[in-house]
């Protein structure tokens, strides 16, 4: 699953790309409003729709997965991708799209299935128009706005700029230098030379402070996410520059905790990361540098490199996995988990080519980076040392333990083609695998029947089977059934087997309390809006309603007109009680996620919501320096700490997500409103997320906004640590 996708602009290969797919699709189907069309769609295929659309006309359309994740492609007359949606849920629900024609003529649709999964299992979805009409001067406008709206938000990084460095914390003022370097680079890059110049400098204030008797666990964390965050600005323009930086701030001893959890090598990781970017401009530089990390360990991220030398340099990715494997060969990988990690996803990488894999399709003819032999050796090299791994009497967690393990999962997920290359061990390794879970539990492999039994039948088969498990565990094993049922929309069987079989009155409780959640936020995941609401306002108390509502409000308008989305808002709102304050943190959060949701169809409204919000956060942020430390570190060095979950700091992340979203509506007013916030890095905070907002919206132009991105992004989090 991946967060919604809008594409504008797109280098000229692309063009040529889809020009090559449409040409070699000549079957399509015509769309009509109000006439769905249900079909399969199975690995490798594309199904192409078309549809007539006059300049200026709105289409909206809804599709509809039943058990397989698409991808949904808009393409102008003219050849351009002008939309492209793949929201976070999965294989079931809706995947919503909206685009206003930007010239008259056909426009074609197409919908794929989500990555290259050549084993993934056909589904069903359906097709259909939900609105198909004239745009409105508002939606119209927008659209001829953007290029305005991204110069004003290049223009307040310039004016916000030299505030960073007055920041005392080197953490938080490194972290918004990156991210004001990153917006700028294509516009400025002189002034964005510069901000990484200082964020450098920050970075190693920062690396210096670092005390190893305090915190140590945590800034060892911030410092590798900065660092690797400066690298990805660096990289593009100059990866030696980036590189020198790297090994001169190698100067932190990796915490203990993370050597027993086999994360030791993130050094490692890093420099690779950096190799990787250098891979597409210079390969050979790339390659050297990856022998040089493959002498120093086993960093899994090898493979991500030699993919990309595969694409660039072919003789130079064999080489590279014949040294990898070679390695590996001489290697006792569960005395070494990093270097089982790094066999087991060079084994996914590598599998020789059949001649049934090359030639037609869109992807390009893949390079065997070792030969049958090769990889047959390889193959049986890794599954003698799974067979061989002897576990101990106790079903204790260890890094080898674990290795093992995954090795072992690996190995099943081969199927046939395991025992074509190592033949004789399906068997050994499926008779290790459960051993190793069922060790130490004689109950474990009984367990594991009842699981398998939930998961695979019916459910009357299910309630049939856990009618013979133990009483001790029947209850949770009945709660699992209970959760397959709610999932196909069968609520009342869901209820009715908790009523009938839990008798613990507080489980029982708590059970039907889950099962209501499942079923408001399975009815919002499918679109079925007016459901959830009905079902949301018969929660009590009012907070437990408040907490789903945060998670549904952003669910609401795709596939729907926008006078039903108005209406679905302030029924959503009206839940919430009339004060324009929140009485809790829940509160604060839902109000402001549906003033986000309000400023995508009417700012005026949004910023009735928002605006007195920013009073409250204020008098919050106040009264968390009085209780500093009472519990919670809110406050370091007079500045807001951002990133340790403090509830100002998660509340600041979705003040300035929604004043970022409502800046596209109205800047100018979102802008002064972000002026009232009164903790310097929170206000900075919301004046780069505006920044970023009303920047990378230029690759939205001409489209309507229909993606229902979390908030609170990582790249909101981590810049502000």
């Amino acid at each position: 699953m991946r967060k919604s996708r809008y594409i504008l602009l797109l280098l000229p290969l692309s063009f040529l790309y889809h020009a090559a797919r449409v040409s070699a699709q000549t079957t399509t189907t015509a769309l009509q409003p109000g006439t769905p069309i249900e079909r399969t769609l199975a690995a490798g295929q594309t199904h192409g729709y078309t549809i007539s659309l006059d300049q200026d006309q709105l289409l909206q359309l809804v599709v509809e997965q039943r058990g397989i994740d698409v991808v949904v492609r808009v393409i102008s007359p003219a050849g351009r991708r002008v939309g492209e949606v793949d929201t976070p849920n999965g294989a079931e629900g809706p995947e919503n799209i909206t685009v206003i024609a930007e010239a008259s003529g056909v426009y074609r649709i197409e919908v794929a299935p989500l990555g290259p999964n050549e084993n993934l299992r056909p589904g069903r979805y359906e097709i259909k128009v939900t609105e198909l009409r004239k745009a409105t001067e508002e939606e119209l406008q927008a659209g001829k706005n953007q290029e305005a709206l991204t110069a004003k938000g290049r223009a307040l990084i310039v004016q916000i700029s030299p505030t960073l460095q007055e920041l005392r914390r080197p953490q938080t003022r490194a972290g918004f230098q990156i991210r004001a370097a990153r917006l700028l680079w294509n516009f400025d890059e002189k002034r964005a030379s510069k901000l990484t110049d200082q964020a450098i400098d920050s970075v190693r204030e920062f690396i210096a402070s670092i005390d190893p008797e305090q915190d140590y666990y945590e800034n060892f964390q911030i410092a590798m996410q900065l660092r690797r965050e400066v690298i990805e600005v660096l990289t593009p323009h100059d990866p030696e520059m980036a590189l020198a930086f790297l090994r001169s701030t190698r100067t932190l001893a990796t915490p203990d905790e993370m050597q027993i959890r086999g994360l030791g090598n993130q050094e490692l990781e890093l420099e690779l990361a950096l190799v990787g970017q250098i891979a597409a401009s210079d390969p050979k530089r790339a390659f050297q540098l990856a022998q040089d990390t493959l002498k120093r360990g086993y960093p899994s991220s090898l493979v991500d490199t030699l993919h990309r030398l595969r694409l660039k340099e072919p003789e130079l990715a064999t080489k590279l996995a014949h040294e990898i494997a070679d390695k590996l060969a001489n290697t006792k990988l569960l005395k070494q988990p990093e270097a089982a990690y790094l066999a087991l996803s060079l084994l996914r990488l590598i599998r020789p080519v059949r001649k049934s894999q090359t030639g037609g399709g869109d992807e390009p003819a893949k390079t065997a980076l070792l030969s049958e032999a090769e990889y047959r050796e390889f193959v049986q090299h890794i599954v003698a040392e799974a067979l061989a791994y002897s576990p101990p009497a106790i079903n204790l967690y260890s890094p080898e333990r674990n290795a093992a393990q995954n090795i072992l999962n690996t190995l099943k997920e081969m199927g046939a083609d395991l025992e074509g290359y190592a033949p004789g061990s399906a068997a050994a390794v499926e008779k290790k695998s459960i051993e190793l879970n069922s060790l130490g539990d004689p109950r474990n492999a009984e367990w594991q029947r009842f699981q398998t039994a939930i998961n695979s039948g019916s459910v009357d088969s299910a309630l049939e089977a856990v009618n013979q498990a133990p009483r001790e565990v029947r209850e949770q094993l009945y709660q699992q059934i209970a959760s397959k049922a709610a999932a196909t929309g069968d609520l009342a069987r869901a209820r009715q087997i908790i009523n009938d079989n839990v008798t613990n009155p507080m489980l029982r409780q708590q059970f039907l309390k889950n099962m209501s959640y499942q079923a408001i936020l399975g009815a919002a995941a499918r679109g079925k809006t007016e459901e959830a609401l009905r079902l949301l306002s018969s929660l009590r108390p009012v907070r437990e309603r408040t907490v789903l509502l945060s998670q549904i409000v952003n669910l609401i308008g795709p596939g729907q007109k926008t006078a039903t989305v108005l209406a679905y808002l302030e029924q959503a709102r009206s839940l919430l009680g009339p004060s324009p304050k929140a009485e809790d943190q829940e509160q604060m959060r839902a109000l402001l996620e549906i003033g986000r949701a309000f400023s995508k169809y009417d700012s005026k409204r949004a910023f009735e919501i928002v605006e007195p919000l920013i009073d409250q956060f204020n008098e919050i942020s106040e009264a968390a320096i009085a209780l500093n430390g009472f519990g919670q570190r809110y406050y370091q060095d007079g500045e807001l700490i951002m990133t340790n979950g403090n509830p100002v700091a998660e509340t600041g992340n979705y003040l300035a997500a929604s004043l970022a979203g409502l800046a596209s509506a109205n800047f100018e007013r979102a802008k002064t409103a972000a002026d009232r916030i009164h903790p310097t890095d929170a206000r900075l905070h919301t004046y780069l997320t505006i920044a970023q907002e009303t920047i990378e919206i230029a690759g939205k132009a001409g489209q309507i906004r229909t993606s229902q991105s979390h908030p609170a992004r990582s790249t909101l989090a981590t810049s502000l640590r």
